[in-house]
């Protein structure tokens, strides 16, 4: 290849570099209310087929910092998660769903279904010494 096209592409290279390292993470948690604020209601899609067993919230919290040697600045964030556990009325299946920024998105990021295997796959791995 050409030296030229070998510069010209490490450059678009080291400039989407910096483009992506310059986004500033996402934050899903909600904001806080004040004690005269409305109740906030939200709709959540689920198939009609499983049975909600538990529900949990939980946040991973990250600073985010920015800024030059002589000033820096911070904001604290997270992701908030809703995760439901929930069981298929007729098959028993059991399945964990993973909600994420729930005033945007009414259905969920992941879900992951347990499934059976024999206990000798999982548990006896590792024999006993």
């Amino acid at each position: 290849m050409r030296m030229w096209v070998r510069l010209l592409l490490f450059g678009a290279l080291f400039a989407l570099t910096a483009i992506a390292s310059a986004c500033s993470p996402v934050n899903t948690v909600p904001a806080p209310v004040a004690p005269t604020d409305p109740v906030q209601y939200y709709d959540l899609d689920l198939p009609s087929s499983l049975e909600i067993k538990t529900v949990d919230f939980d946040a991973a919290m990250f600073t985010n910092v920015s800024g030059s040697s002589d000033l820096v600045g911070s904001q604290v964030g997270g992701r908030g998660f809703l995760k439901v556990y929930a069981v298929d009325r007729k098959t028993g299946e059991q399945y964990l769903l993973i909600y994420e920024n729930i005033r945007e998105r009414k259905r969920p990021v992941q879900v992951i279904r347990f499934r059976a295997v024999p206990d000798d796959t999982l548990l006896m791995s590792h024999p006993p010494t």
